[in-house]
């Protein structure tokens, strides 16, 4: 359970990230753990404009970090039902994000954190509600992550740092799927 922690962590900060400097420390730190490797990167400003047209913006995103985005149904409306059941999940582990009202508590790095926040706790303390949670974000990650690699696939130029990532938080969640069944 805890090999996986750095990945979700990095995962996390990667998918948050505000600029290239941002995007460099986080891949760098996906890249040390990385199999297969992920590929070098000589430009970060490259990256980080292919990060900015899939998930920030100011044009119509092309692949939305939100959860609602791809659980509730509508393409694209935020704060959806499914936002309001995860908000509810981090009360209940006492968490909330700092960006509460700024920021969706869908957005995909808030998930991979609160689920690296569980590991965490998991492993210093047994317990079946954390453990529940655990299986709950998991599953909850595995219903929605796929068709948001699948846009960030299918966009155009994208650059093939962004696809490694991708495929690293795919190869992550399967992963920790395979530890929750253990």
């Amino acid at each position: 359970m805890i090999a996986q922690t750095p990945s979700l962590r990095s995962l996390s900060r990667f998918f948050f990230a505000a600029n290239a400097a941002e995007l460099q420390n986080a891949y760098d730190g996906l890249a040390a753990e990385a199999t297969p490797p992920l590929p070098v990167v000589e430009e970060w400003k490259a990256v980080e404009f292919s990060f900015n047209r899939l998930f920030v913006g100011p044009r119509t995103l092309q692949a939305p970090p939100y959860a609602s985005i791809y659980l509730d149904g509508d393409d694209t409306r935020l704060m959806g039902a499914s936002t309001s059941r995860v908000r509810q999940l981090y009360a209940m582990l006492g968490l909330a994000s700092p960006w509460q009202n700024q920021i969706p508590d869908d957005h995909l790095a808030l998930e991979l954190d609160a689920l690296w926040q569980i590991e965490q706790a998991l492993a210093s303390v047994s317990s079946p509600q954390l453990e529940d949670a655990r299986a709950y974000l998991i599953a909850r990650l595995q219903a929605w992550v796929p068709a948001f690699v699948g846009r960030i696939q299918a966009a155009p130029q994208v650059h093939p740092a962004i696809v490694a990532v991708a495929g690293a938080l795919t190869r992550a969640l399967s992963t920790v799927d395979h530890v929750a069944a253990c």
